[in-house]
């Protein structure tokens, strides 16, 4: 791993930081809400390619499933195209010119906010570029990533870091770029952020489009591509989600969807002679449940069309979606007894926490408790969960994640501590760790 060196902060202190091994990927290519701040899988209408393998609509948003890729020259795209790219729960995108974009995707831990991380998380690039109009509805490959960039369909900026930055700029939203994430600080490797676009007048037709994002370096490229019907226009557009069923409104502001038009059961103006209302149809199945213990959600759709509103009839009145808790009962830690100090001083010890095999399956976090908080203390092969409560963490309680793929490769966390104010208690067999599902 490539290393470099940040100094010179504004206190005078030196800090080294690593260049970082940064991943993300596009999980939705129509989202309803701009600057939203909860993922909701209800309002993305469109997914990237294969994006029913990678990032399913029912799936744990953010969760790692190999969708990071580094483009080369020749292959540009994670996945080929292919005929079942796409299905009719995660469907392609369909765009009209002047038609407001919302591209959706996971933090990963990647946003400069002193709140839970700090001001030197590095955003260089971030671009859609597209190919060529496809002469086939089904390609069968991509273009080189030359040819990509040579088409470039909006630049979507980078955010602020670095230490020119005011700590009160890192923690401001909405922010241009990768960094767009107004919850980041509840949950830094799986917060949604937006970007915004603009779609630029573009020839009907069939294309692929291709996000790159640049984290330590505009060379350092990750990207996720996906298929695009672009359409004359948003009557055009809108047909095409009728047929789907999705919402046709557009993003519309700081985080609002444009709202239907209310209708008043019983009550219309200008009903046509074959006006037909809408009908709910029957619930469909719940939803695996968000989280595998500690109370997650459960949801279900419905959808307007037995049958679907036409000639201008009333739409169905009520929600379409219906949530309830699931997996309420409380996480059983995992017991982790093997630590290991490997050195010690009068003020302070080096040490390892030696994590099991095989690790536990879903998402979860190490816990550490110390005798008392260190006064300094850093980790390696894992980093501090920023969702601690401030108070626990005074008590000498660490939460510890291992966000990034290489991490979760090490058989153990490394620590460096100073703990004057307890060495005396220092033992292996006074420090506690654990595994806790999330």
């Amino acid at each position: 791993m490539l290393h470099k060196f940040l100094s010179t902060l504004a206190v005078g202190l030196a800090l080294m930081i690593g260049s970082v091994h940064g991943h993300s990927w596009i999980a939705c290519t129509d989202y309803l809400e701009e600057n939203g701040a909860d993922w909701n899988p209800d309002l993305c209408r469109a997914f990237p390619r294969d994006g029913h393998r990678f990032v399913p609509k029912t799936g744990l948003f953010g969760r790692d499933t190999g969708y990071d890729y580094h483009p080369n020259e020749n292959t540009p795209c994670k996945t080929m195209p292919s005929a079942t790219a796409y299905n009719k729960e995660h469907p392609m995108a369909v765009y009209y010119p002047g038609q407001k974009i919302i591209l959706a995707h996971p933090t990963k831990n990647h946003v400069a906010d002193v709140r839970c991380t700090n001001k030197f998380i590095p955003d260089n690039l971030n671009k859609i570029y597209r190919s060529g109009k496809l002469d086939t509805p089904q390609p069968t490959k991509d273009p080189k990533l030359s040819e990509f960039r040579s088409n470039q369909v909006f630049d979507l900026g980078i955010s602020p870091f670095g230490n020119d930055i005011s700590d009160e700029r890192t923690r401001t939203y909405p922010k241009t770029g990768f960094q767009n994430a107004p919850k980041f600080c509840d949950n830094p490797d799986k917060a949604l952020a937006t970007y915004t676009m603009i779609l630029p007048a573009m020839s009907p037709g069939r294309y692929t489009f291709m996000w790159a994002w640049g984290f330590n370096s505009v060379q350092d490229l990750y990207s996720t591509c996906w298929e695009v019907d672009i359409v004359a226009s948003k009557a055009a557009r809108d047909q095409v989600l009728r047929d789907r069923e999705p919402s046709t409104s557009d993003p519309d502001g700081e985080g609002t969807v444009t709202p239907a038009i209310p209708v008043t059961p019983g009550r219309r103006s200008t009903v046509a002679a074959n006006a037909v209302d809408g009908m709910w149809n029957t619930w469909g199945s719940w939803q695996t449940c968000s989280r595998p213990c500690g109370g997650g959600i459960q949801r279900r759709i419905r959808r307007c069309n037995n049958p679907q509103p036409r000639n201008n009839g009333a739409p169905c009145v009520g929600s379409r979606v219906e949530t309830r808790a699931c997996n309420t009962q409380e996480c059983s830690p995992t017991s982790m007894t093997d630590i290991d100090l490997t050195a010690k001083w009068n003020t302070g010890a080096n040490g390892q926490i030696n994590l099991q095999t095989p690790r536990p399956s879903g998402d979860w976090r190490v816990v550490v408790r110390f005798p008392c908080s260190a006064e300094r203390i850093n980790f390696w092969n894992a980093i501090e969960d920023g969702r601690i409560p401030s108070e626990t963490r005074q008590l000498g309680e660490y939460w510890l994640i291992q966000p990034e793929p290489w991490m979760q490769d090490k058989a153990y966390i490394g620590f460096s501590a100073e703990f004057p104010s307890c060495i005396g208690e220092l033992e292996e067999s006074n420090i506690v760790t654990e595994i806790r599902l999330l």
